[in-house]
C-alpha cells in the first residue's frame, strides 16, 4: 500500500485559502454573527471528480496505523473536492473503550462494530480499581493513541499543506459518567441509590484520569483549547464530552453525579457536549454550565425541538451538525448544518 501516493494526491487538493474561509465561517457562527451561508457539511457526499481513495473495515484499520490514517483522511480528500465546511480533521479511532481500558477495564474487538467494553464483575472490583488510583497514561489503549498520533504527525510532516491543514482531534474519551457506566455496568444505576459515595469516588477517579490523559494528549499534538476540531466541525473549546448514558437517569441524579464532573472538565478545557436520545432530563441544567459553547445531538426527533432551540438561543449555545430539515426557517447563526446532497 502506497501511503505516500495518496498523501501526495491529498496535498495537491488542499486549498489553504478555502480553509481560511471555512474557519471564518465557524468563527462567525460561534460569535453569533449573521451568516449568508451557514457552515454545512454533506451528510452524503455528492459525486466528486476523483473518489479513488481506499476505505477499510474498522477492524483492519484498528490494528494497522497506515490503514487508520488513510481511512481517517478519506472524507478529508472527498470534502476538499466538494468544498463544503467539513473540518480537515482526523483522530486515533480506537472507540469508546479507550478511557475504560486505561483504568483497567477489559474489552474486545468485535466482528461487526466498534470495540465492546466488559463491565467489572462486582462492587469489590470497583473498589479495587479505585484503590489502585490514577493509572499510567499509557495503560490499556492509552499508549496506542499516543503512538498513533505520533505516527500521524511524523507522516504528515513531510507535506507542507497537510501538516498545516490537517488537525488531530482528541480520541473518543466519552464523558465521565459514560466511562463509569462502561466500567461498572448497569449496577451503577442501583448504586446511585444504595452506595452513592462509591459512585462519587469512582467519578472522581475517572475525572482525574480523563483530565490527566487529555493534558498529555494536547501536549503531544500541540492542540490548544481556544479552537479545536471534533468529528466534522470546528468548535470553540478543547473537549467534546459525551453524555449518552445520562439520558437514562433523573434530573436530580444528573445534577448530583454528572454535572459537577463535566464542569471540572469544562473548567479546564472548555468545549461541547454530545448526547444521543432524549436530553429532557438534563438540558436545562446542562445549558447553564460554564465554558460550554456548543451542543451536538443525534436524535432531534426524540426531543422537544422548540424548547431546545429556545434554550440554545437563550444561552448562546451553538448547535453542531444539525440535519438541515430540523433547522428553524430563517436561522442564520448559531448552528452548523448537515446537508443532504
Amino acid at each position: 500500500m502506497m501511503v505516500a501516493e495518496y498523501l501526495e494526491k491529498l496535498e495537491a487538493r488542499i486549498d489553504l485559502d478555502w480553509l481560511d474561509q471555512v474557519r471564518a465561517g465557524y468563527r462567525r457562527v460561534f460569535a453569533w454573527e449573521t451568516c449568508e451561508e451557514l457552515p454545512y457539511i454533506y451528510g452524503q457526499m455528492p459525486p466528486v471528480e476523483d473518489e479513488d481513495w481506499p476505505a477499510f473495515a474498522y477492524n483492519d484499520a484498528f490494528v494497522d496505523r497506515e490503514k487508520m490514517l488513510l481511512d481517517q483522511l478519506r472524507p478529508v480528500y472527498l470534502s476538499a473536492q466538494a468544498r463544503d465546511y467539513r473540518a480537515p480533521a482526523i483522530r486515533c479511532n480506537y472507540g469508546t473503550v479507550i478511557l475504560p481500558s486505561i483504568l483497567g477495564g477489559d474489552w474486545q474487538l468485535t466482528e461487526m462494530s466498534l470495540p465492546w467494553a466488559h463491565h467489572l464483575p462486582d462492587r469489590d472490583a470497583i473498589r479495587a480499581l479505585i484503590d489502585r488510583g490514577v493509572p499510567d497514561s499509557r495503560s490499556g489503549l492509552g499508549g496506542a493513541c499516543f503512538d498513533t498520533a505520533s505516527y500521524y504527525l511524523e507522516t504528515l510532516l513531510s507535506y507542507e499543506k497537510l501538516s498545516s491543514a490537517v488537525m488531530l482531534f482528541h480520541p473518543d474519551l466519552q464523558g465521565p459518567f459514560d466511562v463509569a457506566h462502561l466500567l461498572w455496568g448497569p449496577d451503577i444505576f442501583v448504586a446511585m441509590y444504595d452506595c452513592p459515595g462509591l459512585v462519587h469516588t469512582l467519578m472522581d477517579l475517572v475525572v482525574e484520569t480523563y483530565v490527566g490523559w487529555l493534558l498529555e494528549w494536547k501536549a503531544l499534538v500541540g492542540e490548544g483549547n481556544d479552537w479545536t476540531a471534533h468529528w466534522r466541525s470546528l468548535m470553540r473549546g478543547g473537549a467534546m464530552l459525551r453524555n449518552d448514558t445520562p439520558v437514562m437517569i433523573s434530573s436530580e441524579q444528573y445534577r448530583e453525579f454528572v454535572k459537577p464532573c463535566d464542569q471540572r472538565v469544562l473548567d479546564l478545557f472548555g468545549g461541547s457536549v454530545h448526547f444521543c436520545g432524549s436530553g429532557k432530563p438534563f438540558l436545562d441544567d446542562m445549558a447553564t454550565s460554564e465554558h460550554l459553547y456548543a451542543l451536538n445531538m443525534s436524535q432531534p426527533d426524540w426531543n422537544d425541538m422548540d424548547a431546545f432551540w429556545s434554550l440554545c438561543r437563550q444561552h448562546k449555545l451553538v448547535v453542531l451538525e444539525m440535519r438541515e430539515s430540523w433547522v428553524p426557517e430563517g436561522m442564520d447563526t448559531g448552528v452548523t448544518v448537515v446537508r443532504e446532497r
